[in-house]
């Protein structure tokens, strides 16, 4: 599916995308509010400035998507893959990431109020203060 189909059934309605593949899918700017990509792949997306508030990304592949500026408020991402995702200045205002891989992760900027990342995989993740977060392995 191409940005343009998965545009048009959203804006008819079509909110369920559960395992969709949008591996390297251009949806800058896109207005996705609701939507469930829980399983999906999005290996390499654009979703910068996007709004996914309130969207279901349960055990989705976000591997190196840029989310730059994008809108996750109240998002589930639990057990997401989110290797090297780039999320800077995003808003993840009560998003959350229970068991999330959020290893590499680039958030300088982002906004993390009541956000939740109990058992987040965080090593090597760059916070919104620009410190590098480590874990110790013990």
């Amino acid at each position: 599916m191409d940005a343009e189909d998965l545009l048009q059934k959203y804006a008819e309605g079509e909110r369920n995308f559960e395992g969709i593949n949008l591996a390297q899918i251009d949806l800058a700017g896109a207005d996705l509010s609701g939507i469930n990509l829980s399983k999906a792949n999005l290996v390499e997306a654009n979703l910068s400035r996007a709004n996914l508030s309130h969207a279901n990304l349960q055990q989705a592949n976000l591997v190196r998507v840029n989310l730059t500026e994008a809108n996750l408020s109240y998002a589930v991402l639990l057990k997401a893959n989110m290797t090297e995702v780039q999320l800077g200045y995003a808003s993840l205002i009560g998003v959350v990431a229970i068991e999330a891989n959020l290893a590499n992760a680039f958030m300088f900027n982002a906004v993390l109020t009541d956000a939740n990342f109990t058992d987040a995989l965080m090593k090597g993740a760059v916070m919104p203060d620009g410190t590098d977060y480590q874990l110790s392995d013990g």
